[in-house]
């Protein structure tokens, strides 16, 4: 576990070997856009993603009373389509780009909190077809959020919804900036921690109103996120 929290340090080294301190900045990105964009986005988030989420016809349905009885809210598509997407990709290259050392402690929370994702999607496949069905046999004429998520559930499994990647990933991203907040403590800092922080609880409450994931998914994947995120932002997770 010790080794794990010291992902981001032991990276550069690998990489940099005792010229660490002394590395290019170019270097120093580059290894978060491989992390970021190659290993992260490309590999775990798409290529195993979609192929986790093929593997079966069946799944566990995780719905209690509570979950039903939340409608089919298409306004809530705004954070679940179009705050989420790029407001994580702009974290993400902010931390790639500009504070590209903080941005290894990101990326490496990135890459473990999607490889532990699809390993629980592969022995454990939830889906809310049950939703989606219902969905698409009645759907909204002449709503364009609806029709924006019915397009959606066509090129998105129902499955691989346990623990949820749009909460977990919009969790880390604000917690990165919390983490920045709180070692840069100014006025646009802090502004900007508690925007991402309100926009991942957005991000959350939009998941179960579009119909995309149960409760308990959102609550794993908060606490899969906290967790990695405060793993990997330890003492020593951040190259300073």
């Amino acid at each position: 576990m010790k080794a794990l929290k010291n992902l981001p340090g032991a990276t550069e080294r690998l990489l940099f070997g005792n010229r660490s301190t002394r590395s290019s900045a170019a270097s120093h990105i580059l290894l978060n856009l491989i992390l970021i964009l190659g290993l992260f986005f490309v590999v775990l988030n798409n290529l195993v993603y979609d192929w986790t989420g093929a593997l079966y016809s069946r799944g566990f349905h995780l719905n209690t009373p509570l979950d039903n009885a939340i409608p089919f809210a298409p306004a809530w598509a705004v954070f679940y389509l179009y705050l989420f997407y790029p407001l994580s990709a702009l974290t993400m290259a902010y931390f790639a780009f500009v504070e590209y050392r903080q941005g290894y402690a990101l990326a490496w929370s990135l890459v473990v909190i999607n490889l532990v994702s699809d390993l629980v999607y592969i022995v454990f496949p939830v889906t809310t077809d049950i939703y989606r069905a219902q969905l698409l046999a009645h759907p909204i004429v002449g709503n364009p959020l609806a029709t924006a998520m019915y397009r959606h559930f066509a090129g998105d499994p129902s499955f691989n919804c346990f623990p949820s990647l749009h909460a977990s990933v919009s969790v880390i991203c604000a917690y990165a900036w919390y983490r920045y907040a709180r070692s840069r403590p100014t006025t646009v800092t802090k502004s900007i921690a508690v925007l991402m922080a309100a926009i991942a609880l957005g991000v959350m409450l939009s998941t179960l109103f579009v119909k995309q994931h149960y409760i308990v998914d959102e609550i794993a994947g908060f606490a899969l996120a906290w967790a990695i995120g405060a793993w990997m932002y330890g003492r020593r997770g951040v190259i300073a």
